[in-house]
Parts: structure tokens; sequence; C-alpha cells
């Protein structure tokens, strides 16, 4: 078989797909192949999560993913396990596995590691697509070179491969998979005719943008730089509104109505995987100073500058107890990795405050009850939809201060307790003790 053999087998639908690293963004991906015919093969060296999928339930909270995983296992077409070597008549392998930021560097160790066990099998005829985030040229400068080296082929020759970054958002991944135009950074002709049929099959309608594998890899990382600059100015506006005594998300509504050259984002906590890490791919290749690095400085600090707030407006935080509601770093999300609401607690920690978290989505977190019996302080750290319902329950828990991080409500919702928010300014010293 050759690579113009394995083409005509992806537009017939009859191919093994196998999907590296079953996360946020490797389990929803293997369940929409799954649900679109192919039989697909997950591997991922967390037992329990192997033993969840199996079991038909998704390891995090994310209700189109558990009802795309329940269908896939319904159809047979999905199986786990916990090591390549277990797999058998692989066509395509997709990497889905994660490069996290460690100390500002990228942590390739996860990427190293699924390169070594694939670079045992024959890859003779095979597709590679790279879909987790990567730095410019990794594909290029280290996959190939890497997988050359330990198989003794010639990439794009005797094996395809692509990079075809993924660009879903939390919650909504099962429904861009569908929909979300597809980048196909292939490193031949045949790479993308393959890759692009491929993702055919999930939506035959599916816009297909070609690229060059370093071109696929940047494009990724301007899309999550773009956004995670336009929160830090954001951000950077709430402290210029505070120091003026005005009220930022007042002020962006009436900038961005009916007026279609501004869509300016409300100001808040900017974090999680993948925004809060993806700058420093790019901005690490450089020795000068970049706006990059000027808006990871300003949305790291916010948790810092809310917790200063804090002090001006209550004085010391020793022994105040303090109540957070939502750790996860977005709203509807159970994940707080990178989360700016777990900075923000382990701050209010470190005065010695003591601190109560409450997260709907979060397992191990108090219950509303228990973060919301008589504190001394409120924190809105996260927008979850379902802290819209708890205005009755602040009113009468008995706090001396609301801060809100994501302007959810209004002072009048609380005639009788002093109410801030991130981004507005404030009477200083409202009550000391």
């Amino acid at each position: 078989m050759s690579l113009e053999n394995l083409l005509l087998k992806v537009k017939s639908k009859n191919i093994h797909v196998c999907v590296i690293g079953l996360g946020r963004v490797g389990l929803p991906l293997s369940t929409v192949l799954a649900v679109s015919g192919l039989k697909v093969s997950g591997v991922d060296v967390d037992q329990k999560k192997l033993e969840s999928i199996r079991n038909s339930q998704c390891p995090f909270y994310d209700p189109p993913l558990q009802e795309s995983l329940e269908k896939a296992n319904q159809m047979k077409n999905l199986f786990v396990e916990n090591n390549l070597s277990n797999i058998e008549d692989v066509d395509i392998i997709i990497f889905t596995i994660g490069t996290p930021n460690v100390e500002n560097e990228v942590d390739y160790t996860q990427l190293y590691g699924a390169l070594e066990e694939v670079g045992k099998i024959d890859l003779t005829n095979k597709l590679i697509i790279m879909r987790s985030t990567l730095p410019p040229q990794t594909t290029e400068e280290i996959v190939i070179p890497f997988l050359e080296d330990k198989t003794g082929l010639k990439a794009g020759v005797d094996f395809g491969i692509a990079m075809c970054p993924e660009r879903i958002l939390e919650g909504q991944a099962i429904k861009e998979i569908y929909e979300l135009p597809e980048i196909v950074g292939g490193i031949n002709s045949i790479s993308n005719k393959i890759s692009s049929e491929l993702f055919k099959i999930i939506n035959p309608n599916k816009e297909i943008l070609f690229t060059s594998p370093a071109g696929a890899e940047l494009a990724k990382l301007f899309t999550n730089i773009f956004r995670y600059i336009s929160f830090a100015l954001s951000n950077e506006f709430a402290i210029w509104a505070e120091r003026y005594g005005l009220d930022a998300s007042t002020l962006i509504k009436i900038a961005n109505h009916n007026y279609s050259r501004s869509n300016i984002p409300i100001p808040g906590f900017v974090g999680g995987p993948c925004l809060s890490k993806d700058g420093v791919f790019l901005d690490n290749n450089t020795t000068f100073a970049s706006i990059i690095s000027t808006a990871w400085k300003l949305n790291e600090s916010i948790p810092k500058h809310i917790v200063n707030n804090l002090k001006e407006l209550t004085g010391v935080l020793f022994n105040k107890k303090i109540s957070v509601l939502g750790s996860a770093f977005k709203s509807g999300s159970d994940d707080i990795r990178q989360s700016p609401a777990m900075k923000l607690i382990e701050i209010l920690k470190s005065y010695h405050a003591h601190v109560l978290v409450h997260d709907p989505y979060v397992k191990g977190t108090k219950s509303i009850d228990e973060a919301l019996d008589n504190p001394d302080i409120v924190i809105i750290a996260t927008n979850h939809k379902e802290f819209k319902t708890l205005i009755p329950v602040l009113n009468q828990c008995g706090c001396k201060l609301i801060y809100d991080v994501w302007s959810m409500f209004n002072k009048n919702d609380f005639p009788h307790i002093p109410y801030v928010k991130f981004g507005e300014g404030y009477l200083k010293n409202i009550e000391k003790n």
C-alpha cells in the first residue's frame, strides 16, 4: 500500500484512527470520529480515565461530550488502551498530548514520550497528525527528525505528516469539531489530501485552510494570543477606570454599543491551560520585550491587584473569613488548571485569611451553605451562571463586602451590603475591622 492507497481508504471510511491523549482535546475528537463511522482507538496512561470512558462516563464536565461518548460506545467504534503497542493495524495517528508551560518554558516531556512510542511501530504508509499546540517549527525541527531517526523512514515519502491544530472552546468542543474550519499544514500535497479527507468525514462541508506545518502552528498561536492580549487590554482599561472612579464594564458596554469596530471584552480573570501559556511559545523565541510578555504580566497580576483592593477596602486580611465563589478558570467548567481564581485563593491564604471555596462544577469544594455561613467577604471569582440566582442568599449571609470580579451583579442587588466590582472606582475604607 502507498500513501495514495491510504487516501483511497480514507475516502471509503475504511480506516483505523489512533488518538494519543484522551483529555479535553483528544476525547472529543475520538468520539466524533467514532460517531462518524470510523474505528477509533484512544491511548492514555491514566487508567482511571480509561475505565471511565469504557463505562461511558465522561471524566470531566462536558454534557455534549457525554452524549457523544455514549453514542460512540453504543456504536462499538471506540476502544481505549494504556499503550500504543496494544493497538494493531493503525492507519492514522493523531497526537493530542499536552504541551504545558513549566517556569515559562515549554515542557516537551509528554511529546517526547509519545514520539518514543510511535517510533517503535512501522509507520510505512501511515499518516501522523499533530493536533497539540506547538511552538513554531516544532513539527519540522523536532517531530519529523525524531520519527525519521527512530524509524529510518522518510517523512512525506514513506509516511505522511501534517500539523492540524485544535481550536475548540471547552464546553463547545463537539459542536466546534463539526463546524469550525480546519487548518491543515501538511509536509506535502498527499499529507494535505489525506488529512482534509479525514476531517471531511466528520463534516463533508467542512472548510479546509491549507498552509505549511509552521504556518499551522503559528495560526493557532495567533488565535489564542490575540484573544489573550485583548483581555489584557480590557483589564488595563479596568484599572484605569478604577483610578478615575468610574465603572469599566459600563463604559465598555457604551463603547461597544452599535459600533461594529469595537468589541472590547468585559474585564475579568484570564487563564486556563491554553491562553495563559501559548504566548510563551512565541515570546521565548525572542530576546526583546514584546506585547505578549506585557499582556502576560498584566493578566497574571489581576489576582494580586484584587487582593490589594480588598486590603484597601477592609484593612488586614488576617483571620478574615472569605468566601470565594468559583475556582474554575471559566464559566460552566470544572477545569482549575492555570485558574486565576486558584491563584487568588493562594494569595488570600498567604495573608492568613480563612478561605472557603464553593464551585458547583469542581469536586471537593464546599457547599454553598458552608461557603456562605456568615463570611466577612464574598468574592465572585468565576462567572458561573448559577451564581446569578444567589442574590437573596448573598443578602442574608451576613457578609460585610461583596467583591465581584466579573460584574455579574449591580449595587442595587445588595441594598444593605457594600458591593464593589473589579474595574470600578470605590470609596476606600468601607469598613476596617
